[in-house]
């Protein structure tokens, strides 16, 4: 299997997430296996945006929510919606910011400082996963 790579680095809202989406649509238009790997832990993007809800909207939201089984979670509700097809998103299988800073208590930049040295310290789990869902495909494989 031959691996190539591509690292993209920048400031928040320098553009990482629309590159790395666009370069995935593109090498997979041109036949390649893209696959992205997100280790931004502040890369979240909540699949839908929070609502103030009416009266009339409350009711039928509960009437609805009577219909699921108990202590079932929409998973969906709770996932991250990143615009392109992640192989490893490190704000769902390790450790996210937005958690991190609620649970501990700390703002946004010891929230990252302790999601980097968390990611750091499991770095071996996050490197057996990669190679585990790399290794799946046999084929010639983009990183980004």
């Amino acid at each position: 299997m031959v691996l190539y790579g591509q690292v993209a680095l920048g400031p928040p809202g320098s553009g990482k997430t629309t590159y790395c989406n666009g370069m995935q649509q593109y090498l997979k238009l041109i036949g390649r296996e893209a696959v992205v790997i997100n280790l931004d832990p502040a890369n979240e993007i909540p699949t839908a945006s929070p609502t103030v809800k009416g009266d009339d909207e409350k009711e039928e939201n509960d009437d609805a929510s009577k219909n699921t089984e108990e202590g079932e979670e929409d998973e969906a509700a709770n996932r991250n919606c990143l615009p392109y097809d992640a192989l490893y998103d490190v704000c769902e299988d390790l450790v996210n910011l937005t958690t991190v800073m609620a649970e501990l208590g700390l703002g946004p930049n010891g929230g990252l400082v302790y999601c980097m040295e968390y990611i750091e310290r499991h770095m071996d789990h996050v490197i057996s996963t990669l190679k585990s869902r790399l290794l799946e495909s046999s084929e010639t494989k983009e990183i980004i």
